[in-house]
């Protein structure tokens, strides 16, 4: 099995590759800047392992929600190897990405993710690790103001992303922890994209599109 996940979804830029049960990865905070590295950070991976492009089994890309700009990076290249390798797609959330980091690398199990979304609102998830060691989403994704967001009653929670400092004073939770630096990481979404993959649970180029979570709000509030 061989993977290339990608996400430009915050001010990184991450790629990593999974060749077998292998994983490598480049991971850089590049703000502004993804649109030009992306393909040379690709492309730097893959000679590192000694891969081409034409070996691939799929495509997995952080679809968001994140930077409306970012997210559409991350969307384009990933359509346009795709396309032209005739390779399925596996959309990742970037803050299940984030969330499956911070697991990895902390071990935390119960994780309460929050990404400043600008314009006073935050994009907002709360996740558990299951027995796999793989995060799972608790209800919905949400876009939102910080002082709506929906807060577990339980005290065993830990904090990760940006929104944590940003609307320190607006999300009324403590955690047991925080990692404010935490970012979106391609690591973490090879990490579900590879379980997606056994179930053959993709889409084609054509239908793997970005996510933003505003668009689903205007949505309901037509309908409603």
């Amino acid at each position: 099995m061989k993977i290339l996940a990608l996400d430009t979804s915050s001010t990184a830029c991450s790629v990593a590759l999974l060749v077998d049960d292998k994983i490598s990865f480049l991971h850089r905070i590049l703000p502004l800047q993804q649109a030009q590295s992306i393909l040379p950070m690709l492309e730097e991976l893959l000679f590192m392992n000694k891969i081409t492009l034409n070996q691939l089994n799929a495509i997995s890309f952080g679809c968001g929600p994140g930077s409306f700009t970012g997210v559409r990076i991350a969307t384009s290249v990933t359509q346009g190897l795709a396309y032209a390798l005739q390779l399925p797609v596996i959309p990742i959330s970037s803050l299940a990405a984030l969330a499956q980091a911070a697991y990895q690398d902390l071990g935390w199990r119960k994780l309460l993710v929050g990404v400043d979304a600008r314009i006073q609102e935050v994009y907002w998830g709360a996740y558990v690790v299951n027995d796999q060691g793989l995060v799972v989403l608790m209800g919905e994704e949400i876009v939102c103001p910080p002082e709506q967001v929906s807060l577990p009653k339980d005290k065993d929670w830990y904090g990760a992303g940006n929104a944590w400092q940003v609307y320190a004073d607006q999300i009324a939770y403590a955690p047991l922890e925080m990692d404010v630096t935490r970012l979106p990481m391609a690591v973490g979404i090879l990490e579900l994209a590879k379980v997606n993959y056994a179930k053959k649970e993709w889409v084609t180029a054509k239908e793997a599109l970005p996510v933003y979570l505003r668009d689903s709000v205007v949505k309901k509030n037509k309908s409603s």
